[in-house]
């Protein structure tokens, strides 16, 4: 079996993956999160998880099959992670009662063969009618502040939403099964 190497320091991806490699090394990519506005969320995803892949494949050591990510929230335009509270409580507010879409890209690099794949996930998730008091309750525990979108699906902010059509662990930044799915389909290697 391959090393499994996740370039990400995100504590959700870390925690999604390890459930499934019990020796999952961790490189943290040393990259900017550009987003173009003239590009679709799909192309800005997979640009950025492509970004983050290389980066790790150029700086470590270890050679395996190399996992990066990069989520973001498309409602009108992209919408990253929130610069402060009140950035926040404005992406919530758009968010409020409207069905918004979820785009995660996916890239991954084999080191030892030379090969690398880059593909999305993009899920709908609908939104409540959020009052003002209640995102100001959800703000208060911090969740929002290194997520794309203002909220965590996983989390708190699971009363933010009334539905989602599409993988639920896209929501929440990795989506496994398409993870799954693209490492049997040209990696012959699997999760589980």
């Amino acid at each position: 079996m391959r090393n499994i190497i996740l370039a990400s320091k995100s504590p959700r991806r870390i925690e999604m993956l390890k459930r499934y490699c019990e020796d999952l090394k961790i490189v943290s990519p040393n990259t900017e999160e550009y987003v173009d506005e003239n590009d679709s969320p799909q192309t800005t995803v997979m640009k950025i998880a492509f970004e983050k892949g290389l980066d790790v494949y150029k700086s470590c050591a270890d050679k395996g099959i190399i996992i990066a990510a990069d989520t973001v929230v498309y409602l009108d335009k992209i919408m990253g992670k929130p610069e402060n509270e009140h950035d926040a409580f404005n992406i919530l507010k758009l968010l409020s009662g409207r069905t918004h879409k979820v785009y995660t890209g996916i890239c991954i690099i084999d080191s030892i063969n030379l090969r690398k794949v880059v593909d999305y996930e993009e899920t709908s998730v609908e939104f409540n009618e959020l009052s003002d008091d209640l995102i100001k309750s959800y703000l208060k525990t911090g969740e929002y502040a290194d997520k794309a979108g203002g909220y965590g699906i996983q989390g708190y902010g699971e009363l933010l939403v009334k539905g989602i059509d599409g993988c639920y662990n896209n929501v929440k930044g990795l989506p496994l099964t398409r993870l799954n799915n693209l490492l049997t389909k040209h990696f012959s290697h699997k999760l589980l």
